[in-house]
């Protein structure tokens, strides 16, 4: 394998996919590796989300140029193009070999599967090669960009690794309990978790007679399961209480308490089906868990409180996870797969840190002058000033490279003051979200222990640790309904040195080693990437000092900023034609209409055969096709494929 730079891409490229802005991937993402000798180093990483301003970005590019523009625009920084990477790993259509796929190695197993595990697995290659670890992909399903027919094979995965061995098998995953929620009650996943423990309301339904297993391939009956479990609840009238269930909390309306009662129950579904997982491979292994590590990605990763529960529950010896356990992080696992393909375990990679993401520079922003009269002062760190600024009022946090994954860790934040409730109110006001939304604690490592009665690490805010009962009063911002905050866990050596600082001058000052963290983005949007929509943000939400670089900048005439909405993203322009171009193009490739549903279809189906939409009996068949294809699909997708098919270009 020679020296030089990779690229590993988690994108689709389909021309009817990006004309009416459909694909089958979502949270499109790109990788760029280096290798030199036995050691590999991630040079970037790009999620696409935060180019073009589409959350969690499911657009496919038209074809093999525009990706080529969108690749030299990003690779400019780094003084390469398109021309200098040595090998493409992910996207059919970028690649003439297919000598990276699982299907060389793992026989039974979905490539998309193989390379979440490999996110988690090789992440930190000295653990990998000498550490035991139990790891376990779990979300809610395969996509077929690459493995069209995927089969009998597994898109839910456990693996066994020690020293000398490595063992892949089959497993559970709770991933459809949370789409089929998602897609049900239109709520993103996070939120329903967080409602779940908001609302004290509580259905008395035994969750042993509800989805005993959940089998590798959903059947239709599994789907009933869910629905007679909704119905159930959904039936509750206030003459049930005290029978059926304890109450309605009145702080929350009818419907969001019977939302939270159901996710209460998914919930204890998704904690018995992980615990079903371990212990079949505790018993098949003969796996001492204090010996061993947990390893978690995938979707359902992002699950807080089932991740602190198993590891409590068997008492690992430490868990590992990269911060971008989700389909984020698919580019992260394709190129780690990729690279294990070739070379096996003689390789050097570590993800040291979270900060891979782009970085920005202050001085560049300022001489442009474009936001002159919104400015201030510029002024140097200093932590006392910082502590004040934060004890007055929420501030913006940018600092260095962004972030991997959903969640932000300090380099694109709002921080506040968490012995304040009204900081919280403040937050989720901010951010134009629901009142009960909980806000997230960044907690110096040192005082971790002091404050939660957990004492592992949480680098990645990928854990609920257990506020000690002293300290909730102290906290309210940060204090869930259940005594719990979904903390971040810092130090200097977690690629935040200033941060550190900074925290530690407010722990010095306040005696409280903790600040609220929220993302730094607006509702609908993507975690912030440049200064300038950090700026936008900022006059918009009224907030009046930022910190950028270590430079803290004061804000000035919020009153007179014009713009009414976030900015328009870099990448806006490669990705996003206008709708007369649509159009025109769409006479070209569609000539005889095909609807929505057809469209839909073809791009989540993958036939990736323009003529089949150029030919009017071809199209006649397809529309059969489509009518049979969405039978076969979860009956909760509905409301979602119906959203869809109301697009217009």
């Amino acid at each position: 394998m020679k020296d030089g730079f990779y690229l590993s891409a988690y994108i689709e490229i389909d021309k009817i996919g990006n004309l009416y802005k459909f694909a089958h991937r979502h949270d499109h993402c790109l990788a760029l590796w280096k290798k030199a000798d036995k050691q590999i180093t991630l040079e970037d990483y790009w999620e696409l989300e935060r180019f073009t301003g589409i959350k969690q970005h499911s657009m496919a590019l038209f074809d093999v140029t525009q990706f080529k523009l969108m690749i030299n625009k990003l690779l400019k920084k780094n003084n390469l193009n398109y021309s200098n990477i040595i090998e493409i790993w992910g996207v059919p259509q970028l690649n003439d070999s297919d000598h990276y796929l699982s299907k060389y190695k793992f026989e039974g197993i979905t490539y998309h599967a193989m390379c979440h595990l490999a996110s988690t697995l090789l992440m930190d290659m000295q653990k990998f090669k000498n550490e035991n670890i139990l790891a376990f992909a779990v979300d809610g399903g395969s996509d077929i960009v690459i493995e069209k027919d995927t089969g009998e094979k597994s898109p839910f995965i456990g693996c066994w690794s020690d020293t000398k061995d490595l063992q892949v098998f089959p497993a559970y995953s709770p991933g459809f309990l949370w789409d089929a929620m998602r897609c049900y009650f239109d709520i993103r996943e996070g939120s329903l978790m967080a409602l779940a423990s908001a609302s004290k309301s509580e259905a008395y339904i035994e969750v042993e007679d509800i989805l005993v297993e959940n089998n590798v391939t959903v059947k239709k009956e599994k789907y009933d399961q869910v629905k007679q479990l909704i119905d159930q609840v959904e039936s509750l009238t206030e003459a049930d209480a005290g029978v059926k269930f304890n109450y309605f909390d009145s702080r929350f309306s009818e419907k969001d308490n019977k939302i939270s009662m159901i996710m209460k129950i998914v919930q204890k579904m998704s904690l018995k089906i992980m615990k079903r997982n371990i212990d079949k491979a505790i018993n098949k292994y003969g796996i001492n868990t204090k010996e061993t590590y947990l390893a978690m990605s995938g979707g359902f990763a992002l699950n807080c409180p089932c991740n602190t529960y198993l590891m409590d529950e068997y008492e690992f010896k430490g868990f590992i996870a990269p911060p971008c356990v989700s389909d984020s992080g698919m580019a992260l696992g394709i190129g780690l797969y990729s690279f294990y393909n070739e070379l096996g375990k003689d390789f050097e990679f570590k993800l040291k840190s979270a900060y891979y993401g782009e970085e920005d520079n202050l001085d560049k922003f300022l001489k442009n002058k474009k936001y002159h009269y919104f400015i201030e002062s510029v002024e140097d760190f200093d932590e006392a000033q910082a502590v004040e600024d934060v004890e007055e009022r929420p501030i913006i946090w940018f600092n260095g490279r962004a972030e991997m994954g959903p969640r932000a860790l300090g380099a694109r934040s709002i921080l506040g003051d968490p012995r304040k409730k009204e900081t919280k109110d403040r937050l989720n006001e901010i951010k134009q979200r629901q009142w009960w939304r909980p806000v997230a604690p960044i907690v110096l490592i040192d005082g971790q222990k002091e404050w939660f009665e957990d004492s592992y690490e949480s680098p990645y805010m990928l854990h609920v640790l257990k506020i000690r009962e002293n300290k909730k009063e102290l906290v309210p911002a940060i204090v869930h309904e259940d005594g719990t905050a979904r903390a971040q866990t810092i130090d200097k050596d977690n690629g935040q040195k200033l941060l550190t600082k900074f925290i530690q001058a407010f722990a010095d000052k306040t005696g409280v080693p903790i600040l609220c963290n929220t993302s730094l983005n607006d509702k609908g949007e993507p975690i912030i990437n440049y200064i300038d929509e950090a700026v936008n943000f900022a006059l918009r939400k009224g907030i009046k000092v930022a910190y950028f670089n270590g430079k803290r900048v004061q804000l000035k005439n919020h009153e007179f900023y014009k713009e009414k909405s976030p900015l328009k993203r870099v990448l806006r322009p490669e990705v996003w034609r206008t709708r007369k171009e649509r159009e025109k193009l769409v006479e070209v490739f569609n000539p005889y209409n095909a609807d929505m549903r057809i469209i839909l279809y073809y791009v989540h189906a993958k036939l990736n055969d323009i003529s089949l939409l150029e030919d009017k009996n071809e199209v006649k068949k397809l529309r059969i096709r489509s009518k049979i294809f969405f039978k076969t699909l979860s009956p909760f997708l509905e409301p979602i494929i119906e959203q869809l098919c109301s697009r217009t270009l």
